[in-house]
């Protein structure tokens, strides 16, 4: 089973959730059971990326969800770098027959509050007489299975799914199934809708519902629509992604009259409705109703213009912005062709008090190059810009949210359009000027380094106290030491004695005797050996330390040594 908790999370957007958010904390302060239902619950279980209809049913009375909506304020609006504000209501059409409302958000999204409420039809095709009821009867009276279904806003169950008839089930067939025999005949809305559906979905009807349809066209139901269901149905067909081609299917089949006579005897120009949809392909999530209402009236007179926003738009400023598109589009096209808008920042603060119909309308129909590029930098670039906002790093220096907060991150934004800001150091610096913090002391500089000092050779080890004399020799005479050719050429032919030996001491490891006895004579060399010039490298021993002195032999071994001459 699927986790609509996790398909509302990442499927709606994020000023749809903050609207579902709103209305799930206001039922629960106030102890109502209330539900998501209808086509976004067929949208969420379909797997449609975009959900553009919010249902919302409550078991009991609206008005007391509808009071405690937060109502939009024109003196304070949202800011622009504020990112997502809170959803208040601008805008509501009460249905007290039905009990429901169409509401509108300052954020721009849409969406039905109605009691949970049994039909009862009199007479086919009339107004069905209303009553209040459970969430389950409420979905075993509508249309077809595959928007009978509900998931629970409740917090003790939020989340869980309620399919009565099956929805799902028909979901995973790709079917269309009315829920009752008489469905099209009591109402014949729903044969407009199974159209529509059909042709969004890629659904068929099942075999008895397309038999329950035959009868319907048989009987021509489709012709005692009142006017509040043709202003509802082609409402809903101007907010589908191909109304040019519903439009043309109504047409073909000869029931586009049964919406409006006057659409139906006039010539509809589809090529547009195929502009819109391009365009608005870039922006899945932006509404193209009143675009899309633009191509429905552009070759209709201008009573009926003012005859049919009436009727599908309603909002009077809505209405105004509709039937102003054409001539608002050329004003802005001819500033942003001029130097006003030579820089991004430039563009940013003409573009930003548009609404949003308006510049995908310019987008769609603007033959100047320089002016699309332009729009699409303010839809798309733009907001990744704003997006990257250095906000914790201001943050980070010490200052804290509120309006000066917002003027630094705003003037910040300014110099990122116009590439003044390029590289972090950059940033910092200017928010350490924005914010009037004072750049830290530079780290004091680092001591030299001292130069290092050439060591000396390692002395070799002496062997005793009484071993310097031949230590020292052997030291001086390594560092006099022929080249090999040269010792080869004078070697001597008999082996030399090691030098503490020639000189009567005792060899290393060796212990040393009690008693003193005096070296004997040395014996003269065989061969006067000449010590060769020392090499290069030698030049680096003359800088060791010099070798000690030896210890002169007392003055008793002198005279032994004397005597024994004698």
């Amino acid at each position: 089973m699927s986790d609509y908790n996790f398909l509302m999370e990442s499927r709606l957007s994020p000023e749809q959730f903050a609207v579902v958010g709103l209305f799930s904390r206001l039922a629960a302060e106030q102890g109502l059971n209330l539900y998501l239902a209808g086509g976004a619950v067929r949208d969420l279980t379909y797997g449609q990326q975009v959900v553009r209809d919010l249902d919302f049913i409550v078991e009991g009375p609206i008005q007391r969800l509808l009071r405690s909506l937060p109502q939009a304020d024109a003196k304070k609006p949202a800011h622009p770098y504020s990112g997502i504000a809170p959803p208040t209501l601008e805008y509501q059409e009460v249905n007290e027959r039905l009990g429901s409302a169409e509401l509108l958000f300052s954020s721009g999204v849409r969406a039905e509050l109605a009691m949970c409420r049994a039909e009862f039809y009199a007479r086919p095709g009339q107004r069905p007489e209303v009553s209040g009821a459970t969430v389950f009867e409420d979905l075993k009276r509508r249309d077809f299975a595959i928007n009978a279904m509900a998931v629970s806003l409740h917090p003790n169950s939020r989340g869980l799914l309620l399919d009565p008839t099956n929805g799902a089930g028909d979901i995973e067939r790709h079917e269309i199934r009315a829920l009752h025999s008489r469905s099209f005949l009591d109402d014949p809305l729903r044969i407009y809708r199974l159209l529509r559906l059909g042709m969004r979905l890629d659904f068929k009807p099942d075999e008895r519902t397309e038999r329950w349809l035959d009868i319907a066209w048989e009987e021509e139901a489709w012709q005692n629509l009142d006017q509040d269901q043709q202003s509802r149905e082609l409402a809903a067909i101007l907010h589908e992604d191909h109304p040019g081609r519903i439009l043309k299917m109504l047409a073909d089949r000869k029931i586009l009259g049964g919406l409006d006579k006057k659409l139906a005897s006039g010539r509809l120009n589809y090529d547009q409705f195929a502009r819109i949809r391009s365009v608005m392909q870039s922006a899945p999530s932006a509404d193209p109703f009143l675009l899309n209402f633009h191509c429905l009236v552009a070759k209709l007179g201008g009573g009926h213009e003012q005859r049919l926003a009436k009727r599908l738009i309603g909002e009077a400023k809505a209405i105004k912005l509709a039937l102003g598109l054409e001539r608002d589009a050329k004003k802005l096209e001819r500033l942003l062709s001029s130097s006003k808008a030579s820089l991004p920042s430039h563009v940013y603060t003409l573009l930003s008090p548009q609404p949003q119909p308006l510049l995908f309308f310019l987008l769609a129909f603007t033959k100047r190059a320089k002016v699309q590029n332009r729009i699409k930098n303010f839809l798309f670039k733009f907001p990744q810009i704003q997006a990257r906002l250095p906000r914790a790093e201001l943050q980070g220096l010490g200052v804290k949210p509120g309006p000066e907060f917002e003027r630094i991150i705003a003037r910040i934004f300014v110099l990122q359009l116009d590439g003044k800001l390029k590289s972090p150091p950059q940033l910092t610096k200017q928010l350490r000027d924005l914010a009037g913090i004072k750049e830290p002391p530079p780290p004091p500089p680092a001591p030299p380094a001292a130069k290092k000092k050439k060591e000396a050779p390692p002395e070799p080890p002496v062997a005793g106290r009484k071993g310097r004399k031949g230590a020292d020799a052997a030291a001086a005479h390594a560092s006099a030491k022929p080249g090999k050719e040269a010792v080869a050429a004078h070697a001597p032919s008999v082996p030399v004695a090691p030098p503490a030996q020639r000189a009567g001491k005792p060899a290393v490891g060796a212990k040393p005797k009690t008693a003193a006895v005096p070296p004997p004579k040395p014996a003269k060399p065989i061969a006067k050996v000449e010590p060769a010039k020392p090499a290069p490298a030698a030049k680096e021993h003359r800088a060791a330390k010099p070798a000690a002195k030896t210890r002169k032999p007392k003055k008793p071994a002198r005279k032994a040594a004397k005597k024994s001459k004698k």
